[in-house]
């Protein structure tokens, strides 16, 4: 039975799938695939290593494999949680269902590891399942005992990011939908008013999603690599900090289903993310959010400040040899509120600031020719006129002592 969101993967694009996998599979040892509603991978790669490389070197363990994963891609379609099987072989998979406006169309699934050091029963299963492969059954062994073990927690653990990487496919294949549609064309065909209010409606909502920030997967695996840095050198209490500030972070994104949200919740996520900022900065990063009680509960579009921060520690403060200090805070004249934030850092250049501001004015239709740090600004601005009318959005000024970003919005509480 076919639905709606079948073949959806198939709009995102290859090399970003690769991309996705590869730096997953290096930060954490764990390999997984993608695939589609019908348990077959959306893109080959040459990933897998050892114990699974070698099962996957023949045709029929190669198939077999393919077997294995889509079956506990059906299991977790079944349930819409993250689920747990073993593959043919006897190591542990785990699957996390990719869900898109309430329908299934693929899982990511993760091999390559035990739950408990295998021990005879183990490997003589796996040796009678895979005995008629024809692989030398030592090296076989040898790797297979070499597989390493996760704990079932470290294993929930990685499905909270796996869950963040399906929200950024999720966003790149509503970008997808969006270039696909023929929406602009149907719009103008129609007549009668109800109907194009309601395509509108639906439009708006679709250039929404299309819009809507996320942490970006490279964010996500450095950390990842810092906190095994860490833990390498012993430092477990930094270690166990920074996956706590990491795991709010994936909370927000993952559970948060409003579109507006209070501007506590949102300045939470913020320290979190310059808690792990500070990791990579040391002292030449120090941050101060000085925003009073009254505006807390005022609405503002999801993950709208975390463009505009990080794009402060990054062209902002990161290329000063002394780092920087950042400072949020907010100004309000009772009907209207205006969230700032403020850097000590490098500055725009006036040539530049001029450009970026009339990329805010405009919506364009190529993002190809976006400034490298004006997407992100461009894509708040243009969510917060979505949300409350042209008047609001953000405003941007620089000297050369630093940057400023405002982001203008109505009092609205919940």
């Amino acid at each position: 039975m076919h639905t709606a969101t079948d073949g959806l993967l198939s709009l995102i694009e290859k090399d970003k799938l690769l991309q996705i996998i590869e730096i997953f599979t290096r930060a954490t040892d764990i390999t997984i695939d993608v695939n589609d509603a019908e348990g077959f991978p959306v893109v080959y790669h040459p990933f897998f290593y050892g114990f699974c490389q070698m099962i996957r070197s023949t045709d029929t363990g190669l198939a077999r494999c393919i077997k294995s994963n889509a079956d506990v891609g059906f299991k977790t379609a079944a349930t819409g949680k993250v689920c747990f099987s073993t593959c043919h072989a006897g190591i542990v998979l785990m699957a996390v269902p990719i869900v898109v406006d309430g329908g299934f169309c693929g899982s990511i699934t993760c091999g390559q590891m035990h739950l408990s050091p295998p021990i005879g029963d183990a490997i003589d299963q796996m040796q009678s399942a895979t005995r008629d492969l024809g692989l030398d059954k030592h090296k076989l062994t040898q790797t297979f005992k070499e597989i390493q073990v996760i704990s079932r927690e470290k294993c929930l653990a990685a499905s909270e990011m796996i869950q963040f990487i399906i929200n950024y496919m999720i966003e790149l294949i509503y970008r997808g939908k969006v270039k696909e549609a023929a929406a602009l064309e149907q719009l103008r065909s129609l007549h009668q008013a109800k109907t194009r209010a309601d395509l509108e409606n639906s439009l708006r909502m679709a250039e929404l999603k299309n819009l809507q920030a996320q942490i970006k997967p490279h964010f996500l695996f450095n950390t990842l690599n810092t906190i095994r840095g860490l833990i390498t050198l012993g430092n477990n209490d930094q270690a166990l900090q920074t996956i706590y500030a990491l795991s709010g972070l994936l909370r927000y994104t993952v559970d948060q289903h409003d579109e507006l949200v209070s501007l506590r919740e949102e300045l939470q996520y913020i320290k979190s993310y310059l808690m792990i900022q500070k990791l990579r900065f040391g002292e030449r990063l120090s941050f101060n959010i000085d925003v009073h009680e009254s505006l807390l509960n005022i609405q503002i579009p999801m993950l709208s400040l975390q463009p505009v921060v990080e794009n402060a520690c990054i062209h902002g403060l990161e290329p000063k040899e002394n780092g920087g200090c950042l400072n949020i805070r907010g100004e309000s004249d009772g009907q209207n509120v205006a969230i700032i934030v403020e850097d000590n850092g490098a500055g725009i250049a006036a040539g530049v600031l001029d450009q970026l501001r009339a990329k805010l004015g405009t919506v364009a239709a190529d993002e190809r020719e976006a400034l490298p740090a004006s997407t992100g600004l461009r894509n708040v601005h243009r969510r917060i006129q979505l949300y409350f009318g042209r008047h609001y959005g953000i405003q941007l000024d620089s000297v050369s002592g630093g940057t400023k970003v405002a982001l203008k919005l109505p009092v609205l509480s919940a």
